[in-house]
């Protein structure tokens, strides 16, 4: 889609017509009120006639002595009055030009009124706008009230002009004839643009200062149109007017910032953002090998730039992080933070460390007991078939003791034991049991008990 610089305007938004016919009105007045004054005087054909013969012994005609006797003295004076009134009239129009548009002097004034009138053309070669020469606009009256007038747009450049502040029409590279009152509102650059911004400050996610620098490369978006030889630059019209009025006050001075210091603080501030997002660590000293974070904050730097840019008629082609470091005063700083850091982490490990052998501990003990209770049981239960009941009690302390046995061999895996816990409980086993006790005896499944035959 682009805008068709020819549109129709409103009624208070339309070119003003040509002021030609308003001279050749006034003049024909003034020759009706000269004939008027010649009528009213009565002037004399033959005494003009005799006049001339007898002093300038001149051949005179009828149609001469009529055009003489409009030069009589006598319809002279009404005329001078006129010419009078048109100078003080035109004397105080210039002034009341130089006053509303502020003029620097009253030459400029009688030039811009002339101008408007249509009494005078412009000389020489019309005078190159760019953007440069746009940002001073005190020093020409063409550039600060706008025209009529010629104007030459340099190559690689395009104009955007308003009437009664509404855009008119984009004027390319050339020479152009601006109508009455019409304004030059902005000159853009076709060709890419490079910004940089070499330090400004930024903070990671952990609160830590960093020294960030950027550049960034732009240009206006030249839509579907590709660059040839007749047309090294070409843009779209829509994207043109969308630039031309990127207008921003940066201060309290009221610096306006244009479209071509939007993208450069764009950048700074989405970068700030994003690295808002990582800590430190990430962004200098990535934990995984192969990591780019570099890499990896400038492309997302690029893409949401293109995004945010895109509907402002800007089009950008490259984006780069030229700096990303510490300030001196913040290395300290950043050490505090990382060894406050890894304290908590290995806090973190030797808690979790001390609640897994607790765990582990509160585990062997209801095994343990759960043990001692099936020893006890499978003890009662092997005495009563076997109808040893009278032995009950050197049964059920048999198999106490060799589940005493097995549960401190299980936790010696855990936890240091006493050297003579287990040879006690050999000894014990030894005296309740029968037959011949190893140096470091298995649990018997099946003892021999006191009093029992052989199997």
């Amino acid at each position: 889609m682009s805008f068709n610089p020819r549109r129709p305007f409103s009624r208070l938004n339309r070119q003003p017509i040509d002021n030609n016919w308003y001279v050749v009105v006034m003049l024909g007045l003034l020759f009706l009120f000269w004939a008027y004054a010649r009528y009213i005087e009565r002037v004399e054909i033959e005494a003009v006639s005799s006049w001339l013969s007898n002093t300038l012994l001149l051949p005179t005609t009828p149609g001469l002595s009529l055009i003489l006797s409009f030069f009589h003295w006598k319809v002279l004076r009404h005329v001078i009055a006129v010419a009078v009134g048109w100078y003080f009239a035109y004397d105080a129009a210039v002034l009341l030009v130089r006053i509303l548009y502020d003029l620097p002097d009253k030459a400029s004034a009688q030039k811009f009124l002339s101008r408007l009138l249509g009494l005078a053309g412009q000389s020489g070669q019309p005078p190159e706008v760019t953007p440069a020469t746009l940002a001073d606009r005190s020093e020409s009256v063409l550039l600060r009230v706008g025209g009529p007038g010629q104007v030459k747009v340099p190559p690689g450049h395009v104009m955007v002009t308003e009437l009664n502040g509404r855009f008119q029409r984009i004027l390319s590279a050339g020479k152009h004839t601006l109508g009455r009152y019409e304004y030059i509102h902005a000159v853009l650059n076709l060709q890419p643009q490079r910004r940089t911004l070499d330090e400004f400050t930024a903070y990671s996610r952990d609160g830590i200062e960093l020294r960030v620098g950027i550049s960034i490369v732009y240009r206006v978006k030249m839509g579907s149109q590709t660059a040839t030889r007749d047309n090294p630059y070409p843009y779209d019209e829509t994207a043109v007017r969308q630039a031309a009025y990127i207008q921003t006050i940066t201060d309290e001075k009221g610096t306006v910032s244009t479209w071509e210091d939007t993208p450069i603080n764009m950048a700074k501030g989405t970068l700030i953002g994003i690295l808002a997002g990582y800590r430190l660590d990430e962004i200098i000293f990535p934990e995984r090998a192969g990591e780019e974070p570099y890499r990896t904050l400038r492309n997302e730097l690029l893409r949401k730039l293109r995004v945010s840019l895109d509907s402002l008629g800007i089009d950008v082609e490259d984006v780069s992080i030229r700096r990303l470091d510490l300030p001196p005063g913040v290395t300290e700083q950043y050490i505090d933070y990382w060894k406050s850091h890894w304290e908590s982490q290995m806090l973190l490990s030797l808690i979790d460390g001390t609640a897994s052998e607790v765990e582990e501990m509160d585990i062997a003990r209801a095994e343990a007991e759960i043990t001692m209770i099936q020893a006890i049981q499978e003890g009662i239960q092997r005495a009563r078939r076997e109808g040893a009941t009278i032995h009950m009690e050197e049964v059920v302390a048999l198999r106490l003791v060799e589940a005493l046995e097995m549960m401190a061999r299980q936790s010696q895996q855990l936890s240091p034991l006493p050297k003579s816990l287990l040879p006690q409980l050999g000894n014990l086993r030894k005296q309740l049991g029968v037959g011949e006790v190893d140096p470091d005896p298995e649990p018997n499944p099946n003892p021999k008990l006191p009093g029992n035959p052989a199997s």
